[in-house]
């Protein structure tokens, strides 16, 4: 991200926008955040009538629709002297120079991929994954959008089980930086066997034998309970572990 940029946009965990520091009031209309969202995330300009066939249908005057939006997203995102959403007769775009983005500036900090992602960006990414994309932001009623909403979804959450796993190779040998790491990979993929056994080794690793315990009951109850193959599947790994000792 620009060094502390004057206009903040966060799309990860709930959508919002920041004024030198400052919380801006987002317009009340779901069409126009997404409308944001949807310049912010994708950087790039869109022509105007397939951002219409987008958000509006034919009878709602989609053309005045879109018109009306941009009015109320220049009111929370421009500045004297620094229009933010430029506009001509045919395209739109959202320009991002000199603000922060955080899911635009995660994507450039890794766009060499995670494995050759410096330790500090990884962290700095692991900070900043708040919660989904666009987090209670759905148009239903607008498909296009909803569709390319949730493969953003999708995208965010694998980048961010990358980053999570990454992480925890990049301490193995320090578990208590690895910890907090190995706790969001558990809250984010709640369902996967290796993610909770990651957890259980760095809490051993770090001595922490009675947490460990503890947590492999608990890990073992999110993924089925007893009887459950992948409750087995934990209890054999963790026999391994406590056998290592």
């Amino acid at each position: 991200m620009p060094d502390d940029p004057q206009l903040t946009v966060r799309l990860l965990g709930g959508v919002e926008v920041t004024r030198d520091g400052r919380p801006v009031a987002l317009p009340s209309s779901r069409k126009a955040r997404a409308l944001l969202v949807y310049l912010a995330a994708t950087e790039r300009p869109h022509r105007r009538d397939r951002l219409c066939a987008i958000f509006w249908d034919i009878p709602d005057d989609p053309r005045g629709a879109l018109r009306s939006s941009l009015s109320l997203l220049r009111r929370v995102v421009d500045a004297p002297g620094r229009p933010c959403i430029l506009a001509d007769r045919d395209t739109v775009r959202l320009d991002a120079a000199g603000a922060g983005i955080d899911l635009v500036a995660i994507r450039r900090s890794l766009s060499a991929g995670v494995e050759a992602a410096s330790t500090v960006a990884l962290e700095q990414a692991a900070a900043a994954f708040q919660g989904e994309f666009a987090e209670g932001l759905d148009l239903p009623s607008c498909p296009d959008f909803q569709v390319w909403c949730v493969a953003e979804r999708q995208e965010v959450r694998r980048l961010r089980l990358q980053v999570l796993r990454a992480l925890l190779e990049r301490h193995a040998n320090d578990p208590e930086a690895a910890l907090p790491h190995a706790r969001a990979l558990v809250s984010a993929d709640v369902d996967d066997v290796s993610a909770h056994v990651a957890l259980l080794r760095v809490l051993v690793a770090g001595g922490r034998q009675r947490e460990a315990e503890e947590q492999r009951d608990l890990s073992a109850r999110l993924l089925g309970g007893t009887g459950s193959e992948a409750a087995e599947q934990l209890i054999w790994a963790w026999r391994s572990l406590a056998g290592s000792r």
